[in-house]
C-alpha cells in the first residue's frame, strides 16, 4: 500500500514520514511531495492509495489538488492536515469523502487512526470489487440485457456487510406474514437476483431457508414456554399466514409435529411431574 505525504512545511513532512510506524499499517511505500502542484504530479505518476495533504500550500492547495487528482484516480482516499479553522475547506474536505480534517499541531495517534479508518474503508473497496466481478462472471450471458446500474446497486457500496443486514431485517420481522423477496429487495433497494447470489454466498443458505430457520427457531422457543398454547396461534405469531403449511414444515424441520413437542414439553414441566 502507497502514501503520498503533501506539505509545504519540511519539518513537517519529516516529521510524519518519522513518526508513523508505517509497515505495521501494512503500509510499504510513503512518497513526499512539497505543493499541491508536485502533489498532483506524483499522485497521477504513483497514483498512491492514500495522500495525506496539507490544506494551505502555495501554487496549488492542497483541496484544488485533490479536485484535480479526483478527476483521474478516484480509488485514493485522502486525509487533510491544517492549522487553520476553516469552515470552508471543512466543507470541501466533506465533499471529496475525506477520511479525515486533522489540525494542526499533529498528533501521531491522529494520523495513525486516519490511515487505519482509510485503510479500512480500502479493503472494503477492494473485496466490493472483487464481489461485483464474481457475480459478473458468475451470471455471465444472463446480466447482457441488464442495465450496468442494476448489476450491483449502489446501495450496496455503502456497506460490506448487506447480508448480515439482511439476516437481521429478518430477525425483526419474520413475524410478519408478508415478509418476501420483495419486501427484502425493495427495503434494501437490491435486485432480487443479486439480493439472493449474495446472501446465499455469504450465509451458505438462501434468505427463504434463514426465513423458515428463524421462524421455527422462534416457534420452537414459544412453545417450550407455553406448552398449552393452540398451534394456530403459534403459526400465526411465527408469521405463518396458514396452521397446516406451518405442521408440515416443522415436521419436516424438526422431525416430531408441533402438537408431539407441546405434549413432550408439557410432560416435562416440574409441576407435571409432582
Amino acid at each position: 500500500m502507497k502514501v503520498l505525504i503533501v506539505d509545504d512545511e519540511e519539518l513537517t513532512r519529516e516529521g510524519i514520514r518519522m513518526s508513523i510506524p508505517w509497515e505495521n499499517l501494512g503500509i510499504t511505500e510513503v512518497y513526499m511531495a512539497e505543493d499541491g502542484e508536485e502533489g498532483l504530479k506524483k499522485a497521477l505518476e504513483l497514483l498512491p492509495d492514500i495522500i495525506l495533504a496539507d490544506v494551505r500550500m502555495p501554487r496549488m492547495d492542497g483541496i484544488t489538488m485533490a479536485f484535480e487528482i479526483r478527476k483521474s484516480w478516484k480509488q485514493c482516499r485522502f486525509i487533510f492536515v491544517s492549522g487553520y479553522c476553516d469552515k470552508e475547506y471543512l466543507k470541501s474536505a466533506i465533499q471529496l469523502s475525506a477520511v479525515n480534517y486533522i489540525e494542526k499541531p499533529v498528533e501521531p495517534s491522529e494520523i495513525v487512526d486516519a490511515l487505519k479508518k482509510s485503510i479500512l474503508q480500502l479493503e472494503e473497496e477492494k473485496r466490493r470489487m472483487a464481489i461485483e466481478e464474481e457475480y459478473r462472471t458468475h451470471f455471465k450471458g444472463v446480466l447482457e440485457e441488464i442495465p450496468e446500474e442494476d448489476l450491483v446497486p449502489v446501495s450496496w457500496q455503502s456497506s460490506m456487510h448487506m447480508a448480515d443486514k439482511i439476516e437481521h431485517y429478518i430477525q425483526e420481522n419474520f413475524a410478519d406474514i408478508n415478509l418476501s423477496l420483495t419486501q427484502l429487495a425493495d427495503a434494501f433497494e437490491l435486485t432480487k437476483q443479486y439480493m439472493c447470489w449474495l446472501f446465499k454466498k455469504e450465509k451458505n443458505e438462501t434468505i427463504n431457508q434463514c426465513i423458515i430457520r428463524t421462524r421455527l427457531k422462534w416457534a420452537k422457543e414459544y412453545m417450550r414456554r407455553n406448552p398449552f398454547v393452540k398451534i394456530k396461534n403459534v403459526a400465526a405469531k411465527a408469521g405463518f399466514a396458514d396452521s397446516s403449511y406451518f405442521i408440515k414444515i416443522y415436521k419436516k424441520y424438526e422431525q416430531v409435529t408441533p402438537a408431539d413437542y407441546l405434549r413432550e414439553c408439557n410432560e416435562n414441566r416440574p409441576e407435571a411431574k409432582i
